[in-house]
């Protein structure tokens, strides 16, 4: 028997269930547009992002890819700063170098003196005790044969720049200016300078060194002012 507009009990929960489902299935539809349609920047949990609109460079994954490629760019130049810095000090270094032994080349003190009858350039070394001659101005002044062994205490002396002694030659006599001086040398290989007067010398003829004037004034008795000569002189006359 069928009754008109009437819904039984269970009919009547049928309904309201199948009503209550569509409407959450609205809302959830609903819903989504808006999360769709909604800029989702300020959704996420990065700093300084604000709602830009809705282009695609200004979404969220476009933000985080462009984040990401920036720091990848810092870390790489951060890596390779070190070496570029580790280089540009190393570079100037080298140029600090190169400036600096040019200044104390320019800055020696060097006096002309006779020996063996020849002309001698001589540096004065008040870094270095001893006297110094190198191996190739023994040979040009022809005192080869006068070259003896080194004593046992003087094997180990320490000498600047690091040149090594092979021997050393005693009695050397020299000129400077009108003063004789008699002296020993230690004679050393590689040596830039061809002779060198040391602090033991320099001490014994009471050497004062004038930079104002640019000369020495020595000799124990008569005292003698002997003027400076250029580097370029000393080096020719090795």
């Amino acid at each position: 028997m069928f009754y008109s507009g009437i819904l039984t009990e269970p009919g009547r929960k049928e309904v309201e269930i199948r009503e209550a489902a569509s409407l959450r299935q609205q809302r959830r539809m609903k819903q989504a547009v808006q999360f769709i349609h909604k800029d989702s920047a300020d959704l996420l949990p990065l700093d300084g992002l604000k709602k830009l609109g809705t282009s695609k460079d200004t979404q969220p994954h476009n933000i985080l890819q462009k984040r990401l490629m920036e720091t990848n760019l810092s870390k790489f130049r951060g890596s390779r700063a070190p070496k570029d810095l580790s280089s540009q000090t190393n570079k100037l270094n080298q140029t600090k170098l190169g400036s600096s032994g040019k200044t104390e080349d320019e800055e020696l003190i060097v006096v002309s003196c006779q020996c063996a009858g020849k002309e001698l350039k001589a540096v004065v070394d008040t870094g270095s005790q001893h006297n110094l001659m190198s191996s190739a101005c023994l040979d040009r002044l022809g005192l080869k044969e006068h070259l003896k062994a080194l004593p046992v205490e003087e094997e180990m002396v320490s000498l600047p720049n690091k040149v090594k002694a092979i021997g050393q030659i005693e009695g050397l006599s020299l000129t400077v200016g009108a003063v004789p001086v008699e002296c020993a040398a230690l004679v050393v290989e590689d040596n830039d300078q061809p002779f060198s007067f040391g602090l033991q010398t320099l001490k014994s003829l009471k050497c004062v060194i004038n930079m104002e004037k640019h000369h020495l004034v020595l000799g124990q008795m008569d005292r003698e002012e002997i003027p400076f000569v250029g580097v370029d002189s000393a080096e020719a006359g090795e």
